[in-house]
């Protein structure tokens, strides 16, 4: 019912897909935007919403991708918006394509580690068919809001206990993440953590280097990659999502992101696989360099 796929895959089915809904942060030219075009123009009822206020750089490089993907999704007969000042920040990369949720963690690029997970689980389906138009919806083992993907993420480094335990994240802070990580490392519980080591170089994030700095000296394992995922495995079960290691943009709790923990053998079993090569290429984050 859930299992990994690829960006690849998600165009494939787009080719002869009825009914698509999808959401993300940003949609830059590429084969999902093609699919999504091709899909609007031979009658598939295509509906996307896309983030009206990304980050972005001083040239808005962002805001235009955004608003010229709307454009060309509108004139090939697509629903599609950007979100609207006052709404949650939309992080949530997720669709559903004829009752089957996909769920993605790179704003739907087809290069590098496009890594997707197709979920065909009933009640997983609603929570995700909820959340891309425009409401969270949830159950036991997904979450669509930044505050659930964490808590269900936080919930599995607590069980993990005295076992290893493994996460990876884009972006850290300070957040519920660390003050979970915190309590393992004070404890002295055996940790290692991966993070992009771009982002935490860079001039605004003294502070994320703090706390990184903090969790080294406690004895946490921490290396930097160049492109760090979203996970968390213990000996038991595994995290996925797409929500970082850092508080909320927005109002707390309410962005959309997503999170799943799951015990499913080729799930878990991948993502440890990937946790472990993404360590192997990654370098040491002496505390050193961190200060």
């Amino acid at each position: 019912m859930i299992a990994f796929d690829s960006a690849a895959g998600f165009v494939r089915t787009l080719a002869t897909a009825h009914r698509i809904a999808l959401t993300t942060y940003t949609l830059s030219r590429g084969a999902v935007l093609d699919g999504l075009v091709d899909a609007a123009r031979r009658g598939a009822d295509v509906r996307v919403r896309i983030e009206g206020d990304p980050i972005d750089n001083a040239a808005g490089t962002l805001h235009a991708i955004n608003a010229a993907a709307v454009a060309r999704l509108r004139a090939a007969g697509a629903f599609a918006e950007e979100t609207a000042p006052g709404e949650p920040v939309l992080h949530l990369k997720a669709a559903v394509v004829d009752g089957v949720a996909w769920l993605d963690d790179r704003n739907w690029a087809t290069t590098g580690a496009a890594r997707v997970v197709r979920d065909a689980d009933p009640a997983d389906v609603a929570a995700v068919a909820a959340a891309v138009a425009g409401g969270p919806g949830a159950d036991d083992h997904l979450a669509t809001t930044k505050a659930g993907a964490q808590q269900l993420e936080g919930d599995l480094i607590v069980r993990a206990g005295a076992a290893p335990l493994a996460v990876e994240s884009e972006s850290f802070g300070n957040g519920p993440i660390y003050n979970a990580l915190l309590h393992r490392a004070q404890a002295h519980l055996p940790t290692r953590l991966i993070v992009n080591g771009g982002e935490a170089a860079e001039a605004g994030n003294g502070t994320e280097r703090a706390h990184l700095a903090h969790l080294a000296a406690l004895g946490v394992e921490i290396r930097a990659g160049k492109l760090a995922e979203k996970l968390a495995v213990s000996a038991t079960d595994a995290w996925v999502g797409s929500a970082n290691a850092t508080y909320a943009r927005g109002p707390a709790g309410e962005q959309r992101d997503w999170g799943m923990v799951t015990r499913e053998p080729a799930i878990a079993d991948g993502l440890r696989a990937s946790f472990e090569r993404n360590w192997n290429a990654a370098r040491p984050f002496a505390a050193a360099v961190l200060q």
